[in-house]
């Protein structure tokens, strides 16, 4: 099937319509609504840094960028948008991340689609930490319907804090959500979930990935 017909057939299909959604286990939690959705938003303005680290890349070749209503939305399932190392009360507090902004872009390839994920975000120093490198426990998930997996990963998200800086901002673009294409009927009920799995193992080493921070 041709790219162009491809298009329209999944327009025709979003326009029926999407349910509304939970994170399902895939967080390592009960399903609970959802917080934050960047369909439901408005897109990212020009120069914000998720936008700025997601957009205006080339295409490659043969692959095409969808309108943003075409694809599917993502959202901050709620109770992840906070992760916390250190122990408990605020004084044992070692850092603290925040979820504070997404944004996604699709593009097909033939039978397949490709979602690249931008995440925003901040991670405060609390009064037991100090500057050095923390890896961030982020998963993102691809889900039919309610609860029905499609894909999933997990990331450890590294982030540098310089030596007495109270907090630093960070955004990550996660490029490689690839799933077969769905059937135009489905489209619209597909979601992507972002968020902190706080039952995630902490690594020792964390590996490098293409966190950018910003101290503020």
């Amino acid at each position: 099937m041709r790219i162009g017909k491809v298009t329209a057939v999944l327009v025709a299909g979003l326009m029926l319509g999407a349910c509304g959604s939970t994170g399902g286990n895939l967080f390592g939690g009960s399903q609970q609504q959802t917080t934050q959705s960047a369909a439901a938003q408005p897109a990212p303005g020009v120069g914000s840094p998720v936008h700025n680290a997601l957009f205006g890349q080339p295409v490659p070749e043969g692959q095409q960028t969808l309108h943003a209503n075409m694809c599917p939305r993502v959202e901050i399932r709620d109770g992840s948008a906070v992760w916390r190392q250190g122990g408990e009360g605020p004084t044992e507090l070692r850092y603290q991340g925040t979820i504070t902004d997404l944004a996604r872009e699709c593009r097909i390839d033939g039978q397949t689609m490709t979602i690249r994920v931008g995440i925003e975000g901040r991670v405060l120093v609390g009064p037991k930490g100090d500057g050095g490198r923390v890896s961030l426990p982020i998963r993102i998930a691809v889900t039919k319907g309610l609860s029905t997996p499609v894909w999933t990963r997990l990331y450890q998200v590294p982030i540098d804090i310089p030596a007495g800086s109270p907090n630093v901002a960070f955004t990550q673009v996660e490029d490689q959500v690839s799933f077969p294409l769905p059937e135009p009927g489905d489209l619209a009920t597909y979601i992507v979930f972002v968020g902190f799995d706080n039952q995630a193992p902490q690594p020792d080493r964390p590996r490098r990935g293409r966190a950018r921070t910003a101290q503020r």
